[in-house]
């Protein structure tokens, strides 16, 4: 049975997702101003307060904004103070548009608040984890309710104000349900899809060891038609072993030996440097870091790298790879990847090229960047040292 993680931010678990549907917010965020806009001069007549009504449209045009932002690939984060201040945004322009049309409000549904704070709510969907998502939806309805039910008294259709109340935090709540349910069920779905991914990559670890050794035999075969023929030939011709025979053979022996073990310490790195034709020793590690960054940090920075010297935007000849120990003000320890790459090609088309994959280190390690120094890209990240 997969557990299912309500405190993971689905921008975690599936970041090329959050990445295609990032459009998502700023949707959200048009539809709610454009709905209070809209509300707002319809019911006009209601208002007497007009300076609180644009205020209130202001400061949810400013949430809409900040999570439009956020939910952007150059960005692609949320942390919790940034999504209190959306939602809180939210809610603070809804009590304002109440008060600006308080004591003249005919009807519960001619305010716009409740729409507008479920609306920043369902937009935290792949920002924020599910467990936030409810407490803060939760804290919403809770406040426009309050609204509605001391609003109650003066509206056109006289009823309980507890019915007003729940009329009020009904949308914001299902908006919520709705947020928090798909941002459950991306997590579930996204943690099954990697431990299936894992048990099939351990499952094929016997056959992968399997090819390994057979490649490391035919490498050896190869070498032994390469060096040892010769040497067996010429001894078998003389019809006696001199010690500069002997001697050869120690050098070819050690030559082989040499050859096996950098086959068998063929690292992640290596296969990125013969795919990019980066300069072997282009990598700095000297405490070997290398074998400890996370699978998905490896996948994406391969990929990108392979990418952009695909297009010609980077010069993978003078590219090198810096790998060491940085210095946090907490007590974690963090370990920089860092990839200083020399630009062959325009540096905005070559941002363009990068920004899905730094995208998706950002969601991972929170704290990946591309910048520029002169001619030299440099793309900076952080990972645990596990």
């Amino acid at each position: 049975m997969t557990t299912i993680p309500l405190f993971t931010r689905p921008i975690r678990l599936d970041p090329i997702g959050a990445t295609a549907a990032w459009t998502f917010a700023p949707f959200l965020g048009a539809l709610a101003v454009g709905y209070a806009v809209t509300q707002t001069f319809m019911h006009d007549s209601e208002i007497v307060h007009p300076d609180l009504a644009i205020v209130a449209v202001c400061i949810l045009a400013g949430a809409a904004i900040v999570l439009s932002v956020a939910a952007h690939p150059n960005v692609a984060r949320l942390d919790g103070l940034p999504a209190v201040f959306v939602v809180g945004a939210a809610v603070l322009a809804a009590g304002l548009a109440a008060f600006a049309s308080w004591g003249h409000n005919k009807m519960i549904q001619d305010d716009w608040g409740q729409i507008g704070v479920g609306l920043m709510v369902l937009g935290l969907l792949w920002l924020r984890p599910p467990r936030d998502i409810i407490l803060l939806g939760g804290a919403g309805a809770l406040i426009v309710g309050v609204l509605a039910f001391e609003e109650g008294r003066f509206l056109r259709i006289a009823n309980a104000p507890f019915v007003y109340a729940v009329v009020a935090a009904t949308p914001v709540a299902v908006l919520t349900a709705v947020a928090a349910a798909s941002g459950h069920v991306l997590n579930r779905f996204s943690s099954e899809w990697m431990l299936a991914a894992r048990s099939g990559l351990r499952a094929l670890e016997p056959e992968l060891r399997v090819l390994e050794q057979d490649v490391l035999h035919r490498a050896q075969l190869d070498e032994l038609r390469q060096v040892t023929l010769p040497l067996l030939s010429s001894i078998a011709q003389r019809g006696e072993i001199t010690r500069f025979d002997i001697e050869a053979a120690i050098a070819v022996s050690a030559q082989l030996r040499e050859r096996a073990l950098e086959q068998v310490h063929v690292t992640w790195v290596d296969g990125l440097v013969s795919e990019t034709g980066m300069h072997p020793g282009a990598v700095y590690d000297p405490e070997q870091l290398l074998a400890r960054v996370p699978l998905r940090e490896r996948a994406t920075v391969t990929a990108c790298l392979v990418e952009l010297a695909r297009l010609g935007a980077l010069d993978p000849a003078g590219t090198r790879l810096v790998v060491q120990r940085a210095p946090t003000a907490d007590s974690s320890e963090r370990v920089g990847f860092e990839v200083f790459a020399p630009i062959a090609a325009d540096w905005r088309f070559l941002r363009r090229s990068a920004r899905p994959f730094v995208s998706v280190l950002r969601s991972l390690t929170g704290d990946a960047t591309i910048t520029r120094n002169g001619t030299t890209m440099i793309l900076r990240f952080g990972f645990a040292a596990a």
